[in-house]
């Protein structure tokens, strides 16, 4: 009876059935297709599904129910998208075998490979059919982290830096080459025979691929045969990218979409299940690299391994200003020099931004970079600032008073390379912290303080945001977006409004209803506190109050016995200089 009364639970049912044929699975891995269908069932039947949210995602339908998860030796569900496809090339400066493929943990939590039937592990196969590399059964790829194939024959990154005194050499080899825009697929077995869409953890293909198991939805742009140095890499959720209807990988196209777009909110790499919608193209020279257009931008291939740092969305490596006594846009914390400096790809100056990074994750960090999420950037319309991210040095300055005064050291970052960057960073350059390493550690709780140097090659709007990566963890992004270069206008600090300056001015103009202004009118400015300032406008009707306490709110009032206004006084909140406060008479 007691037997009975458990099987009445049909999802204990169905979870124990599949524990067995999961078992039998390595001894028979003919049926392991239905531990597969089986698995699923349990994942959407069980009551407790919503408390392991953070384990098992639910599958788009494009993946196909059957491929959603699969119990792994370890008891484990991996799912289609829990590892994707990250990063690629099909070619590079060593030619056509100058290639790489970088897997992405898209969890949480650490996945250990084990091969749905008793296989050698998860393979990447091209769109032929054949296994250009293999992750073996019992690799571990940490939360987050990176797993790199790559052609031995011509791959050229691997002196690009990773972790603590490693770069980015192959976790796994091949030397087979993948034929320019050809179609990727990760699957969870070694099996050929078995590479089929129920076991499809991920696919990327161009627009050309016939088969569309080796990509999802429409493809990436077909590529022209260039020995470039470029990759395909997953975009971040948010920025600036994606804000032109229909040209998804093309940077903002717009003035209002430059200052307005918000900054990325996660470094996490998104799967819609359609490669133009989750890849663009970067490239050290912002080369135009597609006949099928709105590729060209700025960037940097930086591909991954185990080694590499990790960025988590934990939001444990917070950043503030460097002098917390001065406003965001006020040196220390930024600077604009207006030096031209052509040679190192700052002919209309450099933006200096100054922050302080605190370990809040918890553990001590070895090894601290930043990679660039988002900015503004080659090619950069009308009004619109070309950044380019360049080394700098440490620097001593002095803090406010408020701040708590003294001299502190800011430390310099510097643009990692390979590959070489001649035109200065961009999309997915990195930048190093140099004095966090595994003999000077970052302790929880602890700060470091860090400049970031920003080439100017045109003036205008401006946008910059960095992820930062740490080891053993990281995670928290820092991003500044402008009207202005000059940081004088409009600014937003990690998507929120910041004041631009500690004292602004106030003005505006009285005038008739035909537009004539109105001399010696007297106007009132009035703080919360009732303390009052009052001016008269000039023969023009023109009036201006001078060092207003930014961050403050405000009352304006103009009075005169020889005219009627529409509206005698205005309240404002004062967070920059405002020029636009006007009274209008009735006559």
């Amino acid at each position: 009876m007691k037997i009975k009364r458990l099987l009445k639970d049909r999802s204990l049912y169905v979870s124990l059935f599949a524990f067995c044929l999961t078992a039998l699975t390595f001894s028979f891995p003919v049926i392991s297709g239905l531990t597969q269908k089986l698995s699923d069932e349990t994942v959407e039947s069980s009551p407790a599904r919503a408390e392991r949210k953070n384990i098992v995602r639910d599958s788009s339908a494009s993946k196909s129910i059957f491929a959603a998860a699969v119990v792994s030796p370890g008891g484990a569900i991996i799912n289609a998208g829990d590892l994707i496809i990250s990063e690629f090339r099909w070619r590079g400066p060593n030619g056509a075998n100058d290639e790489f493929v970088e897997i992405y943990n898209n969890t949480d939590l650490p996945i250990t490979v084990a091969a749905s039937d008793a296989s050698a592990g998860y393979s990447l196969a091209a769109s032929n059919g054949v296994a250009r590399f293999t992750i073996p059964n019992g690799t571990v790829i940490p939360a987050r982290g990176h797993f790199l194939g790559c052609n031995s024959v011509g791959y050229s990154l691997a002196a690009y830096p990773a972790g603590n005194g490693t770069t980015a050499t192959c976790d796994a080899t091949y030397t087979t080459d993948i034929p320019d825009n050809a179609g990727l697929a990760l699957f969870r077995t070694a099996t050929a025979a078995n590479f089929t869409l129920t076991n499809r953890l991920d696919a990327v293909g161009s627009s050309s691929e016939a088969n569309t198991l080796y990509k999802e939805g429409t493809g990436v742009r077909n590529l022209i045969t260039y020995s470039i140095d470029y990759s395909y890499y997953r975009r971040p959720s948010g920025g600036c990218l994606g804000t032109s209807t229909g040209t998804v990988d093309a940077n903002c196209t717009t003035l209002s979409s430059v200052v307005l777009t918000p900054a990325p909110g996660s470094s996490n790499s998104p799967d819609t299940n359609d490669n133009r919608t989750d890849f663009f193209f970067t490239d050290t020279n912002g080369t135009s690299a597609s006949s099928e257009g709105t590729q060209q931008r700025l960037a940097a291939p930086g591909p991954e391994n185990l080694s590499s740092p990790i960025a988590t969305d934990s939001r444990g490596i917070a950043n503030s200003p460097v002098d917390s006594g001065v406003l965001d846009m006020q040196a220390p914390n930024f600077v604009r020099n207006y030096t031209s400096e052509p040679a190192n790809n700052a002919t209309f100056g450099t933006i200096t931004l100054r922050r302080k990074f605190t370990n809040n994750t918890g553990t001590t960090l070895t090894r601290l970079r930043f990679r660039v999420l988002d900015i503004t950037t080659f090619p950069a319309a009308s009004g619109v600032s070309d950044l380019r991210p360049i080394t700098s040095t440490a620097t001593v300055v002095t803090i406010s008073a408020a701040g708590g005064g003294g001299n502190v050291t800011v430390q310099g970052t510097s643009l990692e390379q390979p590959p070489s960057q001649p035109n200065g960073g961009g999309y997915n350059s990195t930048l190093s912290a140099g004095t966090v390493t595994l003999a000077t550690p970052l302790a929880p709780g602890a700060s470091v303080d860090v400049q970031f140097l920003l080439g100017l090659q045109q003036t205008g709007a401006f946008r910059f945001a960095v992820v930062a990566e740490g080891l053993p963890t990281g995670g928290g992004i820092f991003s500044i977006s402008c009207a202005s270069d000059a940081g004088s206008t409009s600014c937003q600090v990690n998507n929120s409004l910041v004041f631009t300056a500690a004292n602004a001015s106030v003005g505006g103009r009285v005038t008739r209803a035909s537009g004539r202004g109105v001399a010696n009118v007297n106007i009132t400015l009035t703080d919360t506190n009732g303390n009052k300032r009052e001016t008269r406008t000039n023969p023009f009707g023109y009036y201006r109050f001078n060092d207003v306490p930014a961050g403050a709110s405000y009352v304006v009032s103009a009075k005169t016995r020889n005219l009627s206004l529409n509206q005698s006084s205005k309240a404002i909140n004062v967070g920059e200089d405002i020029t636009d406060i006007d009274f209008i008479g009735n006559q």
